[in-house]
């Protein structure tokens, strides 16, 4: 085997169905071309599914034959600041395609130590399981003490059972067990790989956790590069005027800034108005103890956690990130940070995607404020009211949440995401918030046409992590391929939004934030000092790396079903608004979809023509 800077080298396949291990070599020529994290997850799921899987996981996604990947990058827990980060990947139980989420914490550094690049994970187990990977060695273990535990009660049984405070864990809680399609994998506590619903991909396969833990020393082609452009990156990080207002206030310093400019939805994406000044960074360090918290060696600390007290007991919160004030705040009606925290501390112990959680929990509230679908929505109500469900009304949507979690009632029609939601309470479709069954972000489309179509295009659905296009046209990142302008008018500018996920593909394969926006020239740098491909140190070839992941999701994606009439936004979203920072504002994409396609050398029906797969060499 040729040597491998930067990379354990080693993959493994297991299959939970027989409890079988196969180790196989990384083949350099693919860590070139996809780097690793999702590019080389998605490359490995592309080699794996034939025509015939395509076909069963279009009707069930949680069949066996769907690979759950694992995956860290070639500068995931180096000296390149903020790169303690590490990928989920997996056909989508929410959305029937592509999907794919990244968290941080401390939890990667000990995947990437662990022994391998990439852990593979098919078939479905018979009775739960956890696997530990010790410096190599996979075992299976028994789950049973901790299935039906949440995720912090997950943690610490299993320390206890292997005797071992310093392994680390990734795990689900109860709504990934009993499969809410939109379940995250939770990992340290409070980082969640939120989106796509993955955590009930590993629900459906019975795995609880996955603890890793390792001493695997990775050697790097260049370390004294590295070390110094590292420094280098870290330097201009600490300069950056957003980084520091991160730092001081977490992710809410934009709750003010966003709801002035329209961004941040409220009422179910029917205003973008609220009393935002209650809702911001400062107000929660007024109304309650925070500490900072920051990812294993990142310098900038966007974290937070908020003690406070329920039931008469004091806890501490990872938490409230913008995200999740956005999603259960103004988009529910509720401006006081207490319910927030304590939905927030619930998604985290049970391990839901904040965002679709509150998307589908204003979903009902929009439904029945306007009296819509009534008698569906009575039939699955047991012990709530009709009158009840409004809103503000921070009991219900707690409540709400828990039923959400235990698929109760009408929890059971909630769990599913907003798409089906529609379909089952018989409602027109232009009202479920989402693009391709991922519910839409706190980040309004109506405020940055860019972002609308990012959110239009992008591999998974509506995602603003996988391409956040109001960083570019709001003044947070600059980028020489990505042209700002007018934040309503994406016109002439769709190669921007193109270059930009391709960009974000790059950070998400070698993992690291992308709250640094490290530069195209030194992110070249960075991955040629550690794996000393050629390629990557060469700005063109280097795009064209994150192109080619851009392009081999869509093909997968194409092949589970997408086609143009995907590729679209729904009516409630699109609503011209009255007042606002949005005010009047109509959103029409079509023409620059067309253009986008023709940028991307897509055929008319959104599919990588033959062309294009032949230069990128997919």
């Amino acid at each position: 085997m040729t040597q491998l800077f930067g990379y354990n080298g080693k993959i493994a396949y297991i299959d939970l169905s027989n409890q079988k291990v196969d180790i196989k070599d990384l083949d350099p020529q693919i860590a070139e071309k996809y780097i690793g994290g999702v590019g080389l997850s998605v490359k490995l799921t592309y080699d794996l599914l034939t025509d015939k899987d395509y076909e069963i996981l279009k009707s069930d996604p949680f069949a066996g034959i769907n690979p759950l990947i694992f995956a860290t990058g070639p500068l995931t827990g180096t000296a390149t600041p903020s790169s303690s980060r590490y990928s989920v990947t997996g056909i989508s139980p929410l959305t029937g395609i592509w999907g794919e989420a990244t968290s941080g914490g401390f939890f990667p550094i000990a995947l990437k130590r662990c022994g391998f690049d990439a852990i593979i994970i098919t078939g479905n187990a018979d009775k739960p399981l956890y696997l530990f990977i010790n410096d190599g060695i996979i075992e299976f273990k028994d789950a049973k003490n901790v299935w039906g535990k949440n995720t912090r009660e997950t943690i610490e049984l299993i320390k206890k059972e292997i005797n071992d405070d310093k392994i680390r864990l990734a795990c689900i809680g109860k709504a990934g067990e009993n499969l809410v399609k939109y379940a995250a994998v939770i990992n340290d506590e409070g980082r969640a790989a939120g989106r796509c619903g993955l955590g009930a991909l590993m629900g459906k396969k019975k795995l609880k956790a996955l603890i890793v833990k390792g001493k695997k020393t990775i050697e790097y082609y260049s370390k004294d590069e590295l070390i110094s452009k590292g420094k280098a990156s870290l330097r201009n990080i600490h300069n950056s005027f957003a980084v520091n207002f991160f730092s001081h206030y977490g992710t809410l310093i934009y709750s003010d800034m966003g709801m002035v400019l329209g961004d941040i939805p409220a009422n179910y994406f029917t205003n973008t108005e609220f009393v935002a000044e209650n809702l911001t960074g400062r107000a929660l360090k007024e109304q309650y103890p925070v500490l900072k918290y920051a990812c294993a060696g990142c310098t900038i600390g966007c974290g937070r956690i908020t003690i406070t007290e329920v039931n008469g007991e004091e806890i501490e919160v990872h938490g409230p990130e913008y995200e999740t004030m956005a999603a259960f705040g103004p988009m529910c009606g509720i401006l006081d940070f207490n319910p927030i925290i304590r939905a927030n501390h619930i998604c985290n112990l049970e391990g839901v995607d904040v965002i679709s959680g509150g998307v589908s929990i204003s979903f009902l509230i929009y439904l029945v404020e306007n009296k819509i679908a009534l008698d569906e929505i009575k039939k699955k109500l047991s012990d709530i009211n009709l009158e009840e469900i409004k809103w503000g009304n921070d009991k219900v949507v707690l409540k709400l949440l828990d039923k959400i979690i235990k698929r109760e009632g009408i929890g059971d029609v909630l769990a599913d995401g907003v798409r089906i939601m529609a379909k089952k309470l018989g409602v027109d479709p232009g009202l479920a918030a989402h693009v391709k069954g991922l519910e839409i972000p706190m980040h309004d489309p109506r405020a940055y046409a860019g972002q609308a179509l990012t959110y239009l295009t992008c591999c998974t659905g509506a995602n603003h992590n996988k391409g956040d296009f109001y960083n570019i046209d709001g003044d947070a990142a600059s980028y020489p391929k990505m042209r700002k302008g007018d934040r309503f008018d994406i016109n002439g500018r769709e190669a921007s939004v193109m270059a930009y996920q391709d960009l974000t593909n790059i950070y998400d394969s070698s993992v690291i934030c992308n709250f640094t926006h490290v530069n195209i020239s030194t992110m070249c740098q960075l991955l040629k000092a550690t794996t000393g491909f050629e390629s990557l140190g060469k700005k063109k070839l280097f795009m064209k790396a994150g192109e080619r992941g851009s392009n081999i999701k869509r093909l997968i994606s194409c092949k589970l079903g997408i086609t143009k009439k995907d590729d679209a936004l729904p009516e409630i979203v699109t609503r011209v608004l009255e007042s606002g920072g949005t005010a009047g504002f109509k959103l029409n994409l079509s023409e620059n979809l067309k253009e986008f396609y023709k940028i991307r050398d897509w055929d008319d029906n959104g599919v990588p023509t033959n062309e294009k797969l032949d230069e990128l060499e997919i």
